[in-house]
């Protein structure tokens, strides 16, 4: 598992209708007004709630289903779960390149073949945060939307028709300036290619390159929620969590609220249930916590597992 980095209904009113009738011979007029039903749109779609790493221990601790987000890398099995991510294992250029006949493309192949054969949605994406430092060694921005681009391309081609490509990045990339290479724009691979804008915001307070600073969630996903709307997309939190602290529970109450305050753009939030990262303790332990937590996951209203 990879380690963290950093619709409204409405109606419409229609105008009222005047009907005339005869009364007897002296063709009395009397007048009624009647007013239509209001038009009702369809109900905005609840949100996905889920976890990454041990993501059935948090159901099983919450007693409530939560949707599971797993990785693997593109040589491997595809993982059961409501949110993949596909890990290459060679350069973007060479995913970008790939050819039928290719060991790389038979494996996007295979992939998009099994995927297909799910019953639902499935949200797919094609390796998280590419803008990290991790990963400088796969190739530019340019080769990684092209890779990003050709996997899309082959799952069409293959005829998959219950993906919602999910483009991932960290939250920091939402957030910096425009002259970061790091910078989100930079590595979109435009909006006829993605349906979600995934996001991985956590709040470190003082583990990994946190700096003390206790940071709500909606400061650190604020920008890429921005960014979603901008391109008429949803966005999915793809992987959040914040350091263990005593004021943790309510961190996740007030991510709650904001989940819902945003309910119209947010598809998905799946929490890091894992630990991945000498110092930061992401993992939720405490009766508190999981308390805070199984409001969520029980929060049928707002909150689905599918």
């Amino acid at each position: 598992m990879p380690a963290p980095r950093q619709n409204r209904s409405s109606s419409r009113r229609l105008p009222s209708r005047v009907v005339q009738a005869g009364v007897g011979a002296a063709a009395l007029a009397m007048t009624v007004t009647v007013t239509p039903t209001p038009t009702a749109q369809a109900a905005t779609p609840r949100m996905i709630v889920g976890a990454v790493g041990d993501a059935k221990g948090l159901s099983n601790a919450l007693g409530a289903p939560m949707a599971y987000h797993a990785y693997a890398k593109i040589t491997a099995g595809v993982p059961n779960a409501k949110m993949v991510n596909m890990v290459p294992t060679t350069s973007w250029r060479t995913v970008a390149n790939a050819k039928a006949g290719s060991s790389t493309y038979a494996n996007i192949v295979r992939w998009a073949k099994t995927i297909k054969g799910r019953s639902g949605k499935v949200l797919f994406a094609f390796h998280h945060e590419p803008e990290a430092s991790t990963h400088t060694g796969l190739g530019s921005a340019a080769d990684y939307i092209a890779a990003y681009r050709r996997v899309v391309t082959i799952f069409r081609q293959q005829g998959v028709s219950n993906v919602e490509y999910t483009w991932q990045m960290t939250s920091w990339a939402f957030a910096t300036k425009s002259s970061d290479r790091r910078y989100a724009a930079k590595w979109y691979p435009g909006d006829a290619y993605v349906n979600n804008v995934g996001s991985d915001p956590y709040n470190w307070y003082n583990c990994g390159p946190g700096s003390g600073k206790w940071q709500e969630l909606k400061a650190v996903a604020d920008p890429s929620l921005r960014f979603a709307k901008a391109h008429g997309k949803k966005l999915v939190l793809a992987e959040y969590a914040s350091q263990a602290n005593s004021r943790r529970a309510q961190w996740l109450k007030n991510a709650r609220s904001y989940f819902i305050a945003n309910r119209a753009t947010i598809r998905g939030v799946f929490y890091f249930q894992f630990r991945a990262r000498v110092g930061c303790s992401w993992k939720l332990t405490s009766s508190a916590d999981l308390s805070a937590m199984r409001t969520m996951a029980k929060d049928t209203t707002n909150f689905s597992a599918s």
